[in-house]
């Protein structure tokens, strides 16, 4: 009876976020091409229960369900390790691609076949742990070789739920400049370095952008990822209070902020959010049209691969302070796990320092456990990859408050307008506001 109930609370919650945890804030390893994850996907097909977990010979087997095909081999490496370790237990990565795995996950979690440890994103904790679903790791903690002082406090903060953490960081992401050499040079201009500011931004975007050549100084769009909060951030202004119970869009920072990121659109510095319907930001900067843009941690591996692609990175360009978003994944078990010990098991060495050397030597992505970062540094030594550690001193987390599933998408739907041109500055952020304000009040 307690399992229904709990079951019956996780589909209304899922009902109730469904539309708004469709905008993704930190894509953190999102990725793998079509061809990567459908060639790669396990072939079991959701999570496991006590009948298809059993034990045999004493042995138990469990699930670990994942999203990016980039890093399965990083995964498997840690997993072989695990097994090493615990030879009585047997892990089975299940990759599902980024856009079926949460539908997926939350078919399991209704039908209470979850598997036993799987990927957790801050935007979705609340509606997992809240419903039940997620083992409480905090209740654990006092006999676990796992301490959260150990991880970035932001990204700890981004899966804590009513005082009680309910995933292990994996990683973390945050972002930088990433630049195209050729484009400097040809156009006389000197690299960016930690001495920018914004003036040196826009001024650097006026001298780079080339229309005869179809090339753009900046890429800039609405999204958390390639604007808006960072520079909202840099300029000291906000999204929602600290209490979580006003918004911040009609702060005049946070104005001020907007409006100097859509004047790069206006005096066509940026292709336009009607360009980027088209062509992504990242597909605009690997083809040479675009000069500079914010890119994610994650995307270094990418870049790599383009040919020809001959880029660097710097920190974001200073404002009245240095502010970057930081985000990360992170590790959950099931709270209706077959094997609740061995689950836990898992994510203690998941989170570890042996694992996280593993995953950092991979190359997929920055570990979450502090020190164990210049294995990934040292894999992109191509760029200056210690840009996006450096970061994660001056980052913060997106807003990924219990609330934000009822405002996400007004959010989006009003920057969607301002950003293209659409709807005045000023009056967007404050209509904004206006209407999320009205919705945090209910």
């Amino acid at each position: 009876m307690y399992r229904l109930h709990k079951r019956e609370m996780f589909k209304k919650l899922v009902a109730m976020t469904a539309v708004g945890s469709s905008v993704l804030l930190m894509a953190c390893g999102n990725g793998g091409t079509a061809d990567q994850t459908s060639a790669t996907t396990s072939a079991s097909e959701s999570g496991t229960t006590a009948e298809n977990a059993t034990a045999v010979d004493g042995d138990v087997n469990l699930t670990f369900m994942i999203w990016d095909g980039i890093q399965q081999d990083g995964m498997q490496q840690m997993v072989d390790k695990f097994e090493e370790e615990n030879p009585n237990i047997h892990v089975e990565i299940q990759l599902t691609p980024w856009d079926q795995y949460w539908t997926k996950l939350d078919a399991a979690a209704t039908g209470g076949d979850l598997p036993d440890v799987f990927w957790m994103h801050p935007e979705h904790v609340y509606t997992y742990a809240r419903g039940g679903m997620l083992m409480n790791v905090s209740e654990k903690l006092g006999n676990s070789s796992l301490n959260m002082e150990n991880y970035p406090a932001n990204v700890v903060e981004g899966f804590t739920v009513d005082g009680n953490v309910y995933a292990v960081p994996k990683d973390y992401s945050t972002f930088a400049l990433a630049y195209n050499k050729d484009i400097f040079d040809a156009a006389g201009v000197a690299y960016p370095d930690d001495t920018w500011d914004w003036n040196t931004l826009k001024d650097a975007a006026e001298k780079l952008t080339d229309k005869s050549k179809n090339i753009y100084g900046l890429a800039v769009q609405y999204n958390t990822n390639d604007a808006a909060y960072h520079y909202i951030w840099q300029n000291e202004g906000d999204i929602i209070n600290a209490d979580g119970t006003k918004s911040m869009w009609d702060d005049p920072n946070t104005i001020e902020a907007v409006d100097y990121l859509v004047d790069f659109i206006e005096k066509g510095y940026s292709p336009t959010m009607e360009d980027f319907a088209n062509t992504t930001s990242d597909q605009y900067f690997e083809s040479g049209n675009v000069a500079m843009k914010v890119a994610g941690s994650w995307m270094t591996t990418e870049y790599d691969a383009v040919d020809g692609l001959n880029y660097d990175v710097a920190p974001l360009a200073k404002g009245k302070v240095r502010a970057d978003l930081c985000g990360g994944m992170g590790y959950s078990a099931a709270a209706n796990s077959a094997h609740p010990e061995e689950a836990f098991e898992l994510l203690e060495f998941l989170g570890g320092e042996e694992a996280n050397i593993i995953q950092c030597e991979s190359g997929a992505a920055i570990s979450a456990y502090t020190g164990t970062q210049q294995s990934w540094v040292d894999n992109h030594s191509n760029i200056n990859a210690q840009a996006f550690i450096d970061a994660a001193s001056y980052g913060k987390s997106s807003e990924y408050c219990e609330s934000r599933s009822k405002w996400v998408d007004i959010e989006n739907d009003y920057m969607t307008q301002v950003f293209s041109l659409q709807l005045p500055v000023e009056e967007g952020c404050k209509q904004l506001a206006e209407e999320m304000n009205a919705v945090l009040a209910e």
